[in-house]
Parts: structure tokens; C-alpha cells; sequence
């Protein structure tokens, strides 16, 4: 895994909350951890590489807001189509949790075209899948 940090957070501490939240069968990939301005959360997942990118292995862009974002207010916020509701983040590192499960969930999903997927997934690339293998990495990591 090659990793690109432009972010305060250790790289070291990017790297265990990646390797945590890999899917097992997933391998080969590129992670890119930037910080986001505009909103908290906001990730990619680009199974076959990118020509933008310059990058013909996995990889996925993470972007994280700043650690004074969280813990962030409770808000009602209404999720999109297809998505699970986002959960409560208490700190900047398990938005980062969440948000690398999510998105190598995606990477699983193009490995494994026909696999078990949550219930209510439709179509091999599924955000209700991914959200729901991220909240459950989350909860596992907050036990940690």
C-alpha cells in the first residue's frame, strides 16, 4: 500500500486504521488522505485505477475534515437515496475509520462481483453495503 498523507494525522496511525478496515481479498491499492474544506466527510474509491490520476492500480482518495470539526454538533441530517444515515463521530480518527471502511468496502465489491452483500443492496456496487460494513468496522474499532 503506498501511501499519500497531506493531512496532521500520523501516517502510521493512517496506515493501522487502513490495514483494520481492509476487507479480507483486497490488496494492491493506494491510499490518498487529504484534508477537506468543505464538508466532514467526502472519499472515492477507483477500483480500476484513474487516468486523472495517473494510476492504473486501486486506489482511493479520503478526505477528512479538521480535527476541530469533531466532535460535531448532533444534527438532523437526511441521508441520500441508497445510504444508510451517517452515524456520530466523536473524533477525527473514527470519521477516518468510517470513511476507509466505506471506501474499501467499494474496492471489495469490484473483486467480488457476486458475493454476500446486507440486505436491501442493489447491484454489485452498493453504498448500502459499504455503509453497512463501515458502521460495523466503526463499532469493532471503538471497541478496540
Amino acid at each position: 500500500m503506498r501511501l499519500r498523507n497531506t493531512t496532521d494525522i500520523p501516517n502510521e496511525t493512517i496506515r493501522e486504521v487502513v490495514r483494520f478496515t481492509c476487507p479480507s481479498g483486497v490488496s494492491g491499492y493506494d491510499v490518498k488522505v487529504a484534508q477537506n474544506h468543505t464538508s466532514r466527510l467526502k472519499g472515492k474509491a477507483y477500483p480500476q485505477g484513474s487516468g486523472l490520476h495517473s494510476t492504473a492500480s486501486p486506489f482511493i482518495n479520503l478526505y477528512i475534515g479538521a480535527a476541530s470539526e469533531f466532535p460535531a454538533p448532533p444534527v438532523e441530517v437526511r441521508h441520500r437515496p441508497g445510504y444508510l444515515p451517517m452515524p456520530y463521530f466523536a473524533t477525527q480518527l473514527e470519521a477516518l475509520v468510517y470513511l476507509a471502511a466505506h471506501e474499501l468496502r467499494h474496492l471489495w465489491q469490484a473483486r467480488v462481483k457476486r458475493g454476500r452483500r446486507v440486505w436491501g443492496a442493489k447491484g454489485q456496487f452498493s453504498e448500502r453495503d459499504a455503509d453497512a460494513y463501515a458502521l460495523k468496522t466503526l463499532r469493532a474499532w471503538r471497541r478496540k
